[in-house]
């Protein structure tokens, strides 16, 4: 069951599907039955919410269908939800409810390596796959990650969009962490530790894989083992920063994934 929640001064509206042991809360742009909607899934322990300025601009020319993952955030579940496959499962009852029959999926870090599952799971459905600094190939540990993350972060505070970083991103990461403790903790285990490039080989899909040279949470050399591995797949490199790069510069963002999809589109 579809409900609608409230609507935002935006083009975006909010929604819940219920479904049987899950509510998905997402974020839809008015339909437009002329292009392929795009799904677009966040990354690791927020939610859609410090997407809104990259959601808005894609949905100038798209429809566009952002849930919260499973659990995170706005979407409830309970339970432990232990890998990638699980996570894709959830969303395809999810794309189910709302009949979607194509789209255009768009994945960032731990929402990226749900996507290339999800690739594999409904092939036929799939017109594209961007993959924005995702997950997928297992990364270094825990110890190992920590200080990483540590420059990294202390490198973003130099960068645009200060409140997004200091607050925005801040206030659901803790709200995940208090509410969602274990499946925080796992998201960030299979996030490092699951290794999904046997399925990299089965994307169908034109497939974009877009990454900053700066990156130090899924490295560059992981986009060129994957670009390496996918068929038909362009890899882009970008001078911005890091990890979250494109939270911070949503112009160019949305830009590079708009011209992949229009030149999708007009192929196909």
């Amino acid at each position: 069951m579809v409900n609608e929640v409230v609507v935002l001064k935006s083009q975006l509206t909010n929604h819940q599907v219920d479904l049987q042991d899950c509510t998905i809360f997402y974020q839809q742009s008015e339909l437009d039955s002329s292009s392929t909607p795009i799904l677009l899934l966040h990354g690791w322990g927020i939610s859609t919410e410090p997407y809104q300025e990259v959601l808005e601009l894609l949905a100038q020319h798209h429809t566009i269908i952002a849930p919260d993952l499973p659990s995170f955030a706005r979407s409830t579940y309970s339970g432990l939800i232990f890998d990638y496959a699980s996570h894709s499962k959830f969303l395809l009852s999810f794309l189910e409810v709302l009949d979607l029959q194509q789209f255009h999926v768009v994945g960032h870090s731990f929402g990226g390596g749900i996507a290339i599952t999800l690739c594999t799971l409904v092939p036929q459905k799939v017109r594209s796959v961007i993959l924005i600094d995702s997950t997928g190939i297992p990364t270094p540990s825990i110890p190992e990650m920590i200080p990483r993350r540590a420059i990294e972060m202390t490198a973003q505070l130099f960068l645009p969009r200060r409140r997004l970083k200091l607050v925005d991103i801040p206030l659901v990461f803790s709200y995940n962490l208090l509410f969602n403790t274990k499946n925080v903790i796992q998201g960030l285990l299979i996030s490092l530790y699951e290794d999904i490039s046997h399925l990299l080989p089965k994307i169908q899909a034109p497939c974009l894989l877009l990454w900053s040279e700066k990156d130090l949470t899924t490295p560059l050399s992981n986009a060129q083992e994957m670009a390496a591995i996918i068929p038909d797949s362009k890899l882009v490199i970008v001078e911005e920063g890091f990890h979250e790069w494109g939270l911070w510069y949503p112009e160019k963002f949305t830009s590079l994934i708009l011209d992949f999809i229009c030149k999708v589109e007009q192929t196909h």
